[in-house]
């Protein structure tokens, strides 16, 4: 006999890992939604005025999340490497009114020189259904998100990376230092 409690909690329990694994959670080609979020210095930015340079990563964060933090020197080496073909990088802080004070000295220590944003009611975090962070959302210049992932592994970084490369033209990214090519 079926135990139709057990099996309903047990699919709910399956469905919350997927979630929590870091499951890219939009239907492929789905339309971001536009935003306009304050920088750093109180200036706004708009996600769909950047659209109409490039590609746009946006990684939503917070000062008190360790894997957010890990994660910011991979985001700046996609940054370095496509910056010049117009590829933006958003960091979005979720910090609170407590904790938002440490954000602009958290990115300076770092030497980040990515966008950074604030969203301290989460209101733009919830447009894109981020349920916890680090969260990276990869959109390309037609709006559509191409990438998603949620959670921090280096493998999230190559991934990035692989899904980045394929919005440019070949050779358009920097090359990696230490791999010049030899002259005869």
């Amino acid at each position: 006999m079926i135990d139709w409690g057990r099996t309903a909690l047990a699919v709910v329990f399956a469905a919350g890992l997927v979630l929590v694994a870091g499951s890219v959670s939009y239907a492929k080609d789905a339309v971001a939604p536009d935003f306009t979020l304050p920088n750093l210095t109180g200036e706004d930015v708009t996600l769909s005025k950047l659209l109409e340079e490039g590609p746009v990563i946006v990684d939503f964060w917070a000062t008190w999340c360790k894997p957010c933090i890990k994660a910011f020197p991979d985001l700046q080496q996609v940054f370095d490497n496509y910056k010049d073909c117009g590829l933006k990088v958003l960091a979005v802080s979720v910090d609170g009114p407590r904790s938002s004070s440490r954000v602009a000295s958290l990115i300076k220590s770092k030497g980040n020189t990515f966008e950074v944003l604030l969203d301290p009611s989460q209101k733009v975090a919830k447009k894109l259904h981020v349920t916890s962070v680090p969260r990276t959302v990869l959109i390309d210049t037609n709006g559509k998100i191409v990438y998603a992932v949620t959670g921090y592994r280096p493998t999230n970084h190559e991934k990035l990376e692989t899904a980045v490369s394929a919005l440019f033209p070949k050779g358009c990214e920097k090359e990696p230092e230490g791999e010049e090519e030899a002259v005869e």
